[in-house]
């Protein structure tokens, strides 16, 4: 029995999670090529303390005299973080980048912990003088929904922004087979991110919608929060006819959503090393810099 309940939390599990793309199709030419990708822009020493997976937020970008924005990194439910690294390359000279490295095996309300410590070091530290940008991939839209509900100090991300890349808002629906609730049990007896991304269990029902609903944005500003989609999501509870199921999917999201056509060959799974994806985000984060911030501002 108990190898039967593996077997059904891994199926569940494996369509949850996400992988770190080593090819990816050349559309012209109909052959595979490696990506144009610097693997060697992050400093070998940041790359393995990055693979730990420890509940630590791992700084990417070189120190300065200048105070930059800050940029924190989430990736998603996988056992290779580096899936973030060409997002710290990109933005690792206008922003100070940390990527929280977690072991999402761990019980999400655990990592959700770690990450909060981790903020509040840095608070202590000085280190979150400038405007703080969270990216928060996939299952992280999760944990960093937790640590704002469950953290103890309310200003600790009131005035960060908040970008979600394909998030599994609401739960994933390839969760779906946990609406068996005897299932669910036998199933989150043996697996910890499905409980967390069960979209009919407790936990959803907990963070996104009633009260930890309200808590999180009575935290978080929803103008400063963008969601970035992608049409066709085999993850997302956006076609789910379930009316609270669509309501809490609806929560997560938010209203400032911009969705990637199918056109543009982008998929859930490998969104962060996607070119295509990473020009929408390109345009989200490059609102957030303290040039644009200060043009847009009224004049007076």
């Amino acid at each position: 029995m108990q190898a039967v309940i593996i077997v059904l939390a891994g199926v569940i599990l494996s369509g949850c999670t996400t992988v770190v793309r080593g090819k990816f199709a050349d559309r012209n030419v109909g052959v595979t090529k490696p990506p144009e990708f610097d693997t060697c822009a992050i400093a070998e020493a940041k790359r393995k303390e990055v693979m730990e997976r420890k509940g630590h937020l791992v700084q990417l970008s070189e120190d300065s005299e200048k105070i930059r924005p800050v940029l924190v990194l989430l990736h998603g439910a996988t056992d290779d973080p580096s899936e973030m690294l060409e997002i710290a390359r990109q933005w690792k000279n206008q922003y100070a980048v940390l990527l929280f490295s977690y072991n999402y095996h761990e019980p999400v309300r655990n990592v959700a912990s770690q990450f909060t410590r981790e903020m509040q070091r840095l608070k202590m530290e000085n280190q979150l003088c400038g405007r703080v940008t969270v990216v928060a991939y996939s299952y992280a839209a999760i944990v960093f929904r937790e640590a704002v509900i469950a953290g103890p100090d309310r200003t600790l991300f009131s005035e960060t922004s908040l970008i979600q890349l394909a998030p599994t808002a609401g739960g994933s629906h390839l969760a779906w087979a946990m609406q068996v609730r005897l299932l669910a049990l036998l199933v989150g007896l043996v697996s910890n991110p499905s409980v967390a991304e069960d979209p009919y269990g407790s936990f959803a029902k907990q963070i996104w919608e009633g009260e930890g609903n309200e808590k999180f944005y009575a935290v978080i500003n929803p103008r400063r929060m963008q969601t970035i989609l992608v049409e066709g999501d085999s993850h997302s509870l956006a076609r789910v006819r379930n009316k609270k199921v669509q309501r809490r999917y609806r929560n997560g999201i938010g209203e400032n959503v911009v969705t990637i056509p199918k056109g543009a060959g982008v998929v859930h799974d490998y969104f962060p090393t996607e070119p295509a994806a990473l020009e929408y985000l390109k345009k989200a984060l490059e609102l957030r810099l303290p040039s644009a911030v200060a043009a847009a501002k009224p004049a007076g």
